[in-house]
This record gives C-alpha cells, structure tokens and sequence, in this order.
C-alpha cells in the first residue's frame, strides 16, 4: 500500500523534470575578422593574404594559426547555458598529430603585420581542449567555452585564438585548413567559424513548472497524510489483537 500511494508524486516529478527539458537552439556562427600564421622559417613574414592556415611543427619552430573574432557581433546574451566551439576545415594533413587551441590576450596584430618574430611577444594561455587530426577533407572543432566566457567578463571587445601542435606524435606533424580568404565563392562556406549554441527552455515551460511544483506539493502532502492514517489504522489493528490475547 505504501509503494501504491507514493506512485502519484513519483509520476509528478517526473512530469516537472520533463518540462525542465531544453532544446538546442540553431547555432549561431562568427567569421574571424582577421586570420593568418607564422613561420619560423621566415620569421618577418606575412601570411594573411594566403587562403590557408598552417599549423605544424618544423625542427626549428611552430607554424601557428592566428584568429580573431568580434565578440560584439553576438547576438545573445551569454550564460551558463552556451557552448562555443571554434570550427576549421582541414582539407590536408601529413601525418596524424594533436592540434590544441589557446588564447592570446594581445589583439593588437593584424594580417598585415604579424610575423614570427612579432608573435614571439604575446602571451598565450595553457590550450582549453585539443583534438587529433588524422584526416582530410574534414571539418574539425574546439572547444573554447571557457576562454569566451572569461574573455566577455573581462569587458573584451575581440578575442584571438590560436592553433599549434601539441603532440606531434609521429612524422611531420603538418595539417591545413581554410582561410576566410578563399578565391572562389565555393569555398567561402570552408571558411573558419565560432560557433555559439544555447540551450533554450521549452515554450510555457515557466508555467508548466509552477503549476507541476504546486500540484507535486498538494499531491506529497495528500501522500504523506495517507499514509499517517494506514499506519494509525494499523497500529489499532495491532492494539486490538493483542487486547484479545
């Protein structure tokens, strides 16, 4: 009898946790405003023309990608409930190795400007997530939450992010990726992207949640009662016997 009367708040909750339920809005996406890389074999020169970025790791340095993004252009209020990821298409790689992506705090540079020898200057963080890359054509994402949320707290107006090798595990450890500078419209869709996604409450879940909360409130209390007055009822059943012996 006890499980039977706790079965109607049991099916309550699960109808509340139901309408706590959200859906994932249609990603909202950021081309960078700038993005380019560095050479060490050609320390004071400029890559933001190139329709590629480069990332590898040479015997005497790193090849790194350099992008920038308008923080302003997001339409959303940022919270809790997001998730950003930076997107690239790698479209070659020579040999599979782990990609990490970190953020440089110095947003000074620009295509026409950055070399090795100038990038050597910046700072950059420890990478928020790293991924293998092993194949090509492909599209591959990072994940860069943290560095956004943080960068948006610190009232920045852009963030760059960059792309190095992490591990280069075996061979040359070389990978490409597309540009925002592409010559042909076709490729211009392989462009570099920030990808932003919120989870969005239900429709009318507010009200569906404060009706559930005070109908599981009525129903725990009606349970509870109940089941006082069984064990009552059974303890006088047991008074009664025992008053017969």
């Amino acid at each position: 009898m006890k499980h039977r009367i706790l079965v109607p708040p049991i099916l309550l909750i699960l109808l509340v946790s139901s309408s706590l339920t959200a859906n994932a809005s249609e990603p909202e996406t950021i081309a960078p405003l700038a993005d380019t890389y560095v050479d060490p074999w050609n320390v004071n020169s400029v890559y933001g023309d190139r329709d590629y970025l480069e990332v590898s790791d040479y015997a005497n340095g790193l090849c790194i990608a350099f992008l920038m993004f308008d923080l302003s252009e997001v339409s959303h209020v940022l919270n809790a409930s997001f998730e950003i990821k930076l997107r690239l298409y790698c479209f070659s790689v020579a040999d599979s190795h782990i990609v990490g992506v970190r953020w440089c705090v110095n947003n000074s540079w620009s295509e026409e400007n950055l070399t090795s020898i100038l990038s050597s200057r910046f700072n950059r963080t420890a990478p928020e997530s790293v991924v293998k890359i092993t194949n090509s054509p492909e599209w591959y994402e990072w994940k860069v939450t943290d560095f956004v949320r943080e960068a948006v707290e610190e009232n920045y107006k852009k963030i760059t992010l960059t792309l190095e090798v992490e591990d280069p595990l075996e061979g040359t450890a070389a990978s490409l990726y597309a540009s925002k500078d592409q010559k042909t419209q076709e490729w211009l869709k392989y462009s570099p992207q920030l990808v932003f996604t919120y989870l969005e409450p239900n429709a009318n879940s507010i009200d569906t949640i404060t009706k559930a909360a005070l109908g599981l409130t009525a129903t725990v209390a009606i349970a509870l009662l109940a089941y006082k007055l069984l064990k009552r009822r059974t303890r006088k059943k047991q008074r009664q016997k025992y008053s017969r012996t």
